[in-house]
C-alpha cells in the first residue's frame, strides 16, 4: 500500500493536519495523484493508494485539547466494554460530546474536503485514461 500526503509531508490525523508520521510521497495536485494511480495500475502493480488529505486549516483542532479529549474517550471506551465495530461510533460520539460539538464540525469539513479532492482526482484520472 502506497501512502501519499496531499499537500503534506506527513499523514494527517483525523482532527489534525499532521500526525507526525511521514508518508511515502507528497503530492501537490489532483493531476499528480491521477498520474501515480495510472502509472501504478498500468504496470500491473497490485494494491491501492492511501491519500492523506488534511482537514482545512481553519477547522483543525487544538492538538493538546483534542489529544486530551481522545485519551479521555479511549479510557471511557475501555471501561464501557464496547468492542469491535461499535468502538468507532462510541469514540466519535464521546469526542463530539466532550468538545461540545466542535469536533463534529471538523469531521463534516473533513468529509467535504475529502469529497472535493476525490472528485478532482477522479476528473484528472478520467482525462488521462481515456
Amino acid at each position: 500500500m502506497t501512502v501519499l500526503g496531499y499537500k503534506s509531508d506527513n499523514l494527517p490525523a483525523f482532527y489534525l493536519r499532521d500526525s507526525g508520521f511521514s508518508v511515502d510521497a507528497r503530492v501537490d495536485s489532483p493531476k499528480e495523484v491521477a498520474n501515480i494511480m495510472s502509472s501504478k495500475w498500468s504496470m500491473g502493480l497490485k494494491g491501492g493508494l492511501v491519500i492523506g488529505n488534511p482537514v482545512p486549516n481553519e477547522y483543525e483542532e487544538n492538538r493538546e485539547k483534542i489529544t486530551r479529549t481522545i485519551n479521555q474517550a479511549l479510557l471511557e471506551l475501555k471501561k464501557s466494554g464496547v468492542k469491535g465495530k461499535e468502538s468507532t461510533p462510541f469514540l466519535l460520539a464521546r469526542v463530539k460530546d466532550l468538545t461540545g460539538g466542535e469536533s463534529l464540525e471538523t469531521n463534516i469539513q473533513l468529509v467535504y474536503h475529502n469529497a472535493k479532492v476525490a472528485a478532482q482526482i477522479a476528473v484528472e484520472y478520467n482525462l488521462i485514461t481515456k
